[in-house]
């Protein structure tokens, strides 16, 4: 876009059909509201698949190259990716994913509903005998402005519904801020229920699979409607689970850090946060992160332009940070260009500053995805450390 170009909105995801000589071009997908994947055309010309999330679920999709309605494939509570058709394209494989699994390879026939699926592989099949993994329920619930938000409330390993017994609870907000959480299998949240916690992760304002309306619905304004639906779910799980109101968590990375550090500013809430590569000043994010677009976009402009000055210090949680009493934990990689390392430093001398309990774990020739495998562990590890700390039954300061 043009530096000083005010858009109210972002560009939607639409598939093209351009011709031969690449003067006509034609969007399949005009009247469709999700954002479709690679596509790949059928053998004879009728159709184009693709993939596509719609809400928590993903799944393979055809639609005509006239365009039109497009025609779900495979079916089911989870997330289906990585497709392979045959030659002949008699068959597709993909791998899908359920929240109490992992993933398996399954092949089923594009062009014929009737074929049964099949599925090839058992993995993890040993592992998974000797864990004991809640299943997730799907919440759907009104935010303030009355717009419908979906989550999942995952329940701690070993939750009786029959006691009495209170929980603790653990916010989890996604990254993006446009992506989703949905029915897949997480390391992190079944790390969460068996270590005794109530797990609620939701789907706020900017995600996707929800409609281009939904998936702009922060343009220009980030910490407002998505805290209110992110909170509206919190309302929603202590209306329906015994949840104590005094041992209450809230963490996320990327945008999800960004939102924890907004959180901890606007509510005491919340007796600890972990906040991972979260932004808390987006002026001085602006010229050092890898990405200034976003604030050009979706600030409405530059540090150097009043709407853009205005939103961005607006949106910034170091500006509110004065009376923050929120225990809060940050970790960040120190190669993180996305988010550079200084965002969690200003956040975390803001409370320091404040007398408020701050920890900071730094992660050498880290960015902001692609961890070892023993630094990502090394992160759950103090993550869990903290929960333990504050929302534990006899929480010690």
């Amino acid at each position: 876009m043009v530096i000083g170009e005010r858009w109210d909105h972002g560009e939607p995801d639409d598939l093209y059909l351009f011709s031969a000589d690449g003067q006509e071009r034609r969007n399949v997908t005009e009247h469709w509201d999700f954002i479709p994947g690679a596509p790949q055309w059928s053998p004879d010309g009728r159709w184009i698949y693709f993939s596509a999330s719609v809400g928590g679920n993903t799944h393979l999709f055809r639609i005509r190259p006239e365009g039109g309605s497009a025609q779900q494939i495979t079916a089911g509570t989870r997330r289906v990716g990585s497709l392979s058709f045959s030659s002949d394209h008699a068959r597709v494989a993909y791998v899908a994913r359920h929240p109490i699994t992992p993933g398996n390879v399954y092949v089923t026939s594009p062009e014929d509903s009737d074929n049964a699926e099949r599925r090839l592989t058992d993995l993890n099949a040993a592992l998974l005998s000797q864990l004991d993994l809640e299943s997730p329920e799907r919440i759907a619930y009104s935010s303030d402005d009355g717009t419908e938000v979906e989550g999942w409330v995952l329940p701690p390993v070993g939750y009786d519904e029959e006691s009495s017994r209170l929980w603790p609870l653990i916010l989890n907000i996604h990254g993006g801020p446009h992506g989703s959480y949905g029915n897949e299998f997480s390391f992190d949240r079944h790390l969460q229920s068996a270590a005794g916690y109530f797990v609620l992760y939701t789907n706020p304002r900017a995600s996707t699979g929800y409609g281009e309306a939904f998936r702009w619905g922060t343009w220009g304004s980030w910490g407002d409607e998505d805290y209110d639906d992110v909170m509206a779910g919190v309302d929603h799980t202590f209306e329906a689970w015994p949840i104590d109101p005094d041992r209450i968590g809230v963490t996320g990375y990327s945008y999800g850090g960004y939102l924890t550090n907004w959180i901890i500013t606007q509510t005491d809430r919340f007796a600890a946060a972990a906040a991972g590569a979260g932004i808390s000043n987006w002026m001085s994010d602006y010229a050092v992160a890898d990405i200034p677009r976003t604030k050009e976009s979706e600030f409405y402009g530059t540090p150097w332009e009043e709407e853009g000055l205005k939103n961005l210090l607006a949106a910034s949680p170091i500006v509110h940070a004065q009376g923050v009493t929120t225990p809060t934990l940050f970790v960040h990689g120190e190669s993180d260009h996305r988010v550079p390392i200084e965002e969690a430093e200003q956040m975390y001398v803001a409370l320091q500053k404040q007398g408020v309990p701050a920890r900071m774990v730094r992660y050498p020739e880290s960015y902001h995805g692609g961890w070892t495998p023993w630094r990502y562990l090394h992160r759950l590890y103090s993550t869990l450390q903290w929960w333990d700390r504050w929302l534990g039954e006899k929480p010690v300061s």
